[in-house]
């Protein structure tokens, strides 16, 4: 029996009210934004080269990805959506009718837990993201080092406070290193398996404040995506990428198993 239960969750332009900076009044009107032809199409590229890509290269690969998306996506994305997952060790998609986001995202989750297995590790992935192929491995070296401290608090996070911010372009990778603790990316929170809360249920940058954190500074450990479309806050941030030379592009395919020339063709 493995040791952990690990959950990668991914939401691909789920629908549902609440948990997201960009508001909307109705679920239609959230689905007509998010489900843009123009934004379905970045957005796939992100899924499928970057945020799906990182997990398939994993080096440890005994987890599974759960990919959250609204009942009524509509052709050709609900048909594209499962051929890609599908083609991922450990992937399911979950159509999920629209609901408010945290309810939507227990309901989602719960089911993939046996609240009398071992610990579950679950983390965010979000669809423009990526993290290195050790970060599993990493994860979960750490949290044996550490298991006695978790027994007593029952809620712990490592977190990984090094990344780059990436943007895909026809032209290649931009990109930028940045420090970022509690980002979001590339953090592994770790809970009893019968909590009824998921890792998406803390707010990723005050999580610091709601359990004991372990950072590790020693390695680039995520890429968050940056093209212009995120809901988060880190539009402005566009300008500041600068194209990868040449060392940036080989960490990109080793550290992070990016296959540049597909996402160049993708465009």
């Amino acid at each position: 029996m493995s040791d952990l239960q690990i959950l990668a969750i991914t939401r691909f332009a789920y629908p549902g009210l609440g948990g997201f900076q960009t508001e909307h009044d109705t679920v239609e009107a959230r689905q007509a934004y998010l489900w843009h032809p123009d934004r379905m199409e970045t957005r796939f590229r992100t899924l499928e080269h970057v945020c799906l890509r990182t997990l398939a290269a994993q080096t440890d690969g005994d987890f599974r990805t759960i990919v959250m998306t609204g009942d009524a996506l509509p052709e050709p994305w609900r048909s594209r959506l499962v051929s890609l997952v599908s083609g991922l060790k450990g992937g399911h998609v979950v159509f999920h009718p629209a609901e408010q986001y945290r309810e939507a995202i227990r309901n989602v989750v719960l089911p993939f837990i046996d609240p009398d297995g071992p610990p579950t590790m679950q983390f965010r992935h979000d669809d423009d993201d990526g993290v290195g192929r050790r970060f599993v491995a990493r994860s979960r070296e750490t949290f044996a080092d550490v298991r006695p401290f978790w027994e007593r608090h029952k809620r712990l996070t490592i977190d990984f406070n090094q990344g780059y911010l990436l943007g895909l372009t026809p032209d290649g990778p931009r990109t930028e290193a940045t420090f970022n603790p509690h980002l979001g990316v590339a953090q592994a929170v770790f809970l009893a398996p019968t909590n009824t809360r998921t890792a998406l249920h803390f707010p990723h940058h005050r999580i610091g404040t709601l359990m004991p954190s372990i950072t590790l500074p020693d390695a680039p450990m995520w890429l968050r995506g940056v093209d212009g479309t995120n809901d988060s806050g880190v539009r402005a941030q566009v300008e500041r990428l600068i194209p990868a030379d040449e060392e940036r592009r080989a960490e990109l395919r080793r550290r992070f198993a990016l296959d540049l020339k597909a996402i160049r063709r993708s465009f």
